[in-house]
């Protein structure tokens, strides 16, 4: 007898989680940078039309693959795109929605462990102090310093990547109710209280001149250029931050909604999801990084920030702001912790497809779902860790060009394959919110066509210069690719030929 599938075990807690899914890193310091370099207020009206057009739309149909496949034994997306082609081409390019995730955690979940060892760095008073100066450069060169010097990488962050990853493992390994869930409950309430927290304390601070306060930040990245609201490049990252942001296109969302009770309301629960995600973007992204900047290094180093990267903005000028403060000390750590639990419930949701595809299709036991899932991410990370380049191969085809490629793919089977009729019907059931007919139109049309612009678009500006590019790094990330989607594709065509 087959063993019954888990399932959440409470509304709150697979909405927490689906939410801790989509809010991460670059909620946090992908958004504002965003914000501030590509004309403020103009940015996010396509940012929203994107949200309204292809990111909610998207995200529904990601719940409706979820449930369905989950009410029929499959959880990941070989198993769900299966069932609607019933043969090898929907599993096989189901294999992309298991890939994706994990390719991108074999380098995230480093980077989240310099978040848990800045937090301790910070909390036993042992991060650089700014120096007292007017360039911003100056100010967060002990920062930069100490950044380099952390990730060469130190014993210290080995160490902390350890702890991390054994973290993620733990987590995993207790399942669905009684790990990815009870993190979540604990973890987003937590996220958001020390969220508005920060916030609150950068505004009610003074820096060193009157003029550059925290509000009048705020009003910086918001006061919209409408001369760049016409730019290509506007719309192009407007939209990618939608897709991004929202975890779409890597399946994770989809595993995540497999494991919800057959009459649960997903529509709704899909709503909250984009809701909780756009309040910790929007509100909270919004109000801490670029604000803190303003407020102690002004107006003129909002644009080298911005455009440094995440990085700097999350690892330099923001501890640099927060030290400055009386009890910098905490601050800082509350900082860190902040983004600990943001990339912590999203590596965790990154990790679960494979171990899904590994139970529901490989019909491996738990336990050595996990633990095989576990051992292929300490292989990759460790690659990460050592292997100059190799980040950036993993990142540009799983964490840009597939998850967009997968996008379309689920689009074109949960609403042309699947049928617009069966899509709203699925929607809809158990649902208190009526969702029209017109929507899987809206979505199989202009959602559709958005996602193919963008990814061409996407793919002209970038694939030339990747393609160019060569070294170690370069050529064993395209192998782990490579490697990692042969392996899938076998044991998806095996585990097909032992079904039928």
């Amino acid at each position: 007898m087959a063993k019954a599938r888990e399932h959440w075990g409470s509304k709150i807690g697979v909405v927490f989680a689906a939410a801790g899914n989509a809010v991460g890193l670059g909620n946090l310091l992908r958004f504002p940078s965003k914000v501030a370099l590509y004309g403020g207020g103009a940015f996010i009206i396509p940012y929203l039309i994107s949200l309204t057009l292809f990111g909610l739309p998207l995200m529904w149909v990601e719940w409706v693959a979820g449930r369905y496949g989950g009410k029929r034994g499959h959880g990941s997306t070989v198993g769900i795109l299966g069932l609607i082609t019933k043969n090898n081409l929907g599993r096989l390019l189901g294999i992309f929605g298991v890939a994706a995730p994990v390719l991108i955690v074999f380098y995230y979940i480093y980077i989240e462990s310099w978040t848990l060892g800045y937090a301790f760095h910070s909390l036993i008073g042992q991060m650089p102090k700014p120096v007292p100066t007017s360039e911003t450069s100056e100010a967060l060169k002990p920062f930069a310093d100490f950044l380099k010097q952390y990730t060469s990488p130190s014993l210290e962050a080995y160490i902390f990547f350890w702890i991390t990853f054994l973290l993620n493992w733990y987590v995993l390994h207790r399942g669905i109710r009684r790990g990815i869930e009870l993190v979540a409950k604990i973890g987003m309430p937590l996220l958001l209280l020390m969220g508005v927290a920060l916030a609150i304390v950068i505004f009610t601070s003074k820096g060193p001149k009157p003029e550059w306060s925290a509000l009048k930040g705020l009003e910086y990245i918001w006061k919209p250029d409408f001369s760049r609201i016409l730019e290509g490049k506007v719309w192009v990252e407007g939209a990618g931050q939608i897709f991004f942001t929202l975890s779409l296109g890597m399946g994770a969302m989809a595993v995540y909604a497999s494991y919800v009770k057959e009459k649960e309301d997903i529509a709704l629960m899909g709503v909250a999801t984009a809701s909780t995600n756009e309040f910790v973007e929007i509100i909270l992204g919004s109000a801490i990084a670029i604000p803190a900047a303003f407020l102690f290094f002004g107006p003129a180093s909002i644009p080298e920030l911005a455009g440094a990267g995440t990085f700097r903005l999350g690892f330099m000028s923001m501890p640099a702001v927060l030290n400055s403060l009386p009890l910098g000390f905490f601050w800082s750590f509350v900082w860190f912790m902040l983004l600990f639990i943001a990339a912590f419930t999203s590596s965790i949701a990154l990790i679960q497809p494979l171990i899904t595809f590994l139970e529901d299709e490989v019909k491996l036991s738990h336990a050595k779902a996990v633990a095989i899932s576990m051992i292929l991410v300490l292989i990759g990370a460790h690659l990460s860790i050592f292997v100059p380049g190799y980040i950036d191969e993993l990142d540009f085809w799983a964490g840009s060009f597939i998850l967009l490629f997968f996008g379309i793919v689920e689009i074109i089977f949960f609403i042309w394959l699947f049928g617009p009729d069966n899509f709203i019907r699925e929607l809809n059931e158990g649902s208190v919110l009526r969702i029209p007919k017109w929507v899987a139109y809206l979505t199989g049309t202009v959602s559709l066509a958005f996602l193919v612009i963008i990814l061409l678009v996407w793919t002209f500006q970038n694939l030339p210069s990747v393609i160019s590019q060569t070294g170690l790094g370069v050529w064993l990330g395209r192998a782990t690719i490579f490697l990692f989607l042969l392996i899938l594709g076998y044991l998806t065509i095996l585990s097909s030929r032992e079904e039928g």
